[in-house]
């Protein structure tokens, strides 16, 4: 946040006179994110890495629903980018910020060291990334050499170019917020001491020396990156509140006083002074690709600039201010997208320890399964705008909306009863365990098939747009509209009834089975264990189960290998149900 006490400039070195080393120039005009196609590195002629971030996530407390939602929205994004180009590079990022006068002061109070508790609670954070099925390939720590070394070469970097003096800062301060405030910020609480209004945090009046970040002169800078790009911050509601941020942009106190917090980065060659937390926190994102990167070293090959950064809306103003003011700083693009979504919420009020509100995201893995929870978090709250109030009520009907669309539709055909009517013994093995095109028809769309099969043909495209536009909740529904469709359709043949012609099973199996191949397909992003469990069962080959693979042209294997496949996989796995049936206690 902002730190808009009075500011008098000192006249210890460096002087607020020290001359300011012209930006070097950088381009604002980075094409949006787009997985289709990427830019090819200038470098090697090969697709640079994608690069996605979720925010690094503070130690102080155990983690909840929310900080599983970051960690799910950029999950999704990283497996649809594997999904779409299997061959381009995908770095993912998360880990937990472990620095700062909150974890120094809980460690106190709990008689262990600041590195005890972070170990213990960095290493929840980690559990639940491995419970919730997050594809990440890096979690870093703020308390890890590698980053320490990272923050300090920032420090000095900054320095050299002149953007780092030396000053004094006087405001409220408020420790859980590691931030300062002013006097329009902060009112009167219900016990008599000063809150701040935002956050309704403890404040206490500060008067220290520090160092502080030129962001003031990055502006113009900051106006022209966010103005000129609309896809640096895709919601138009977060973007205009950000813009207001830069109407009275003040230099930014970048360190604190060692006397009162030493749990932190030293700030070089001065002992009296700790690197401010943001600063140290937000460096990670580059410490993840190696930085500092040697001479001659091209950023974007090594993943730089960000394809996208998650994060919540509290700290937007970090993201979208502070951090592009020092890469602008050092020379480097902000990232590509800062991507901003809504809290969950409970009883209408924002999940915190304080509160007492705080959904516990193992509790909910245990109970309703991993992928129903990445479902419901993704459907409810993947709108990314608006908060979402958490229930477990909820979850568990949206869990039971998975069982009643895709596992009935799975279960209905799938059966023996219809299966047998199918099947033909003379179909060689090796014809149900791979895919070939000499094998396949051409479907002709009949009188009545006319609805399932445009939505079939329509929707890899609606999902691919809407996952594009960050859209998540919205592909989600869309797919299980057609898979609904398809149920319909599905009954309107009976295929269940002795007097049904077999060419009309054959007709509601082959575009049953498709529907399922297909929407399971685009689900992988979002459902990635239920959904290659669903394909095992129906025995699509691998070389099926590919992006290109979800496009409908009415091509497809004959009903007899349909069914085959499915035989064979039912002997192989059993029938166990897809989602099993959860009763709320």
């Amino acid at each position: 946040m902002f730190l808009r006490g009075r500011s008098v400039c000192s006249n210890k070195l460096p002087p607020l006179s020290c001359p300011v080393r012209p930006l070097r120039p950088f381009s604002s005009s980075s094409s949006a994110y787009n997985l289709l196609p990427s830019s090819p590195s200038p470098l090697s002629g090969t697709p640079s890495p994608f690069y996605i971030t979720t925010p690094i996530f503070y130690v102080n407390a155990a983690p909840h629903i929310g900080h599983l939602h970051s960690m799910l929205l950029a999950d999704v994004l990283a497996r649809y980018a594997r999904l779409v180009q299997p061959n381009r590079r995908v770095i993912f990022s998360t880990g937990t910020d472990e620095h700062g006068l909150k974890i120094q002061n809980a460690a106190k109070d709990n008689k262990i060291s600041p590195q005890q508790m972070c170990d213990a609670n960095s290493a929840r954070f980690k559990a639940l990334a491995s419970a919730a099925n997050i594809s990440y390939t890096t979690f870093i720590r703020t308390t890890e050499d590698r980053h320490k070394i990272a923050v300090q070469h920032m420090w000095k970097e900054l320095l050299a170019r002149g953007h780092i003096y030396k000053g004094s800062h006087s405001g409220w301060y408020a420790v859980s917020d590691e931030c300062f405030y002013t006097e329009s910020q902060i009112q009167e609480g219900p016990d008599g001491n000063k809150v701040a209004i935002e956050s309704g945090s403890k404040v206490e009046w500060s008067e220290e020396e520090n160092y502080k970040f030129r962001l003031s002169a990055f502006k113009e800078p900051l106006l022209k990156w966010l103005s000129e790009n609309p896809e640096a911050m895709p919601l138009n509601e977060y973007r205009s509140n950000t813009m207001t941020y830069f109407e009275d942009l003040k230099d930014l106190s970048i360190s604190r006083p060692s006397s009162r917090l030493t749990w932190g980065v030293p700030v070089p060659d001065d002992e009296n002074h700790t690197i401010y937390v943001w600063m140290d926190a937000l460096v990670n994102y580059l410490t993840v690709l190696g930085w500092p990167w040697k001479e001659g070293v091209n950023a974007e090959q090594m993943g730089w600039p960000a394809d996208y950064q998650v994060v919540g809306k509290d700290i937007v103003r970090f993201h979208a201010v502070f951090w592009p003011a020092f890469l602008m700083a050092l020379s480097l693009p902000p990232p590509k997208s800062i991507l901003v979504h809504a809290h969950w919420t409970q009883d209408q009020f924002k999940m915190s320890k304080s509160r007492g509100n705080v959904a516990d995201p193992f509790k909910a893995i245990e109970s309703a399964g991993v992928d129903s929870v990445r479902a419901y978090l993704m459907g409810i709250g993947g709108s990314l705008a608006d908060d979402s109030d958490y229930s477990y009520s909820a979850l568990l009907m949206f869990h039971k909306l998975l069982s009643d669309q895709i596992g009935n539709l799975l279960n209905r055909f799938s059966g023996p009863k219809i299966t047998n009517r199918l099947l033909d013994p003379s179909i060689p093995e090796s014809q149900l365990t791979t895919s070939s095109s000499s094998n396949q028809i051409q479907l002709e769309v009949l009188e009545g098939e006319e609805t399932i099969d445009k939505s079939l043909r329509e929707i890899r495209e609606i999902v691919e747009k809407k996952l594009e536009k960050n859209e998540i909740s919205s592909a989600i529904m869309e797919i299980l509209r057609v898979v609904a469709e398809a149920n319909a359709f599905y009954s309107s043949h009976s295929p269940w009834a002795s007097t049904t012609a077999t060419s009309s099973v054959e007709r509601a199996y082959i575009y049953a089975s498709n529907t399922l191949r297909i929407t399971s397909i685009l689900l992988l992003p979002i459902l990635p264990t239920k959904m290659e469990t669903l394909l095992d069962k129906m025995g699509v080959p691998k070389e099926e189960r590919t992006w290109e693979a979800a496009a409908w042209t009415g091509k497809t294997e004959p009903g007899s290998v349909l069914a085959g496949r499915v035989d064979r996989a039912t002997k192989l796995m059993g029938k166990k149900v897809l989602f099993e049936r959860i009763v709320e206690v």
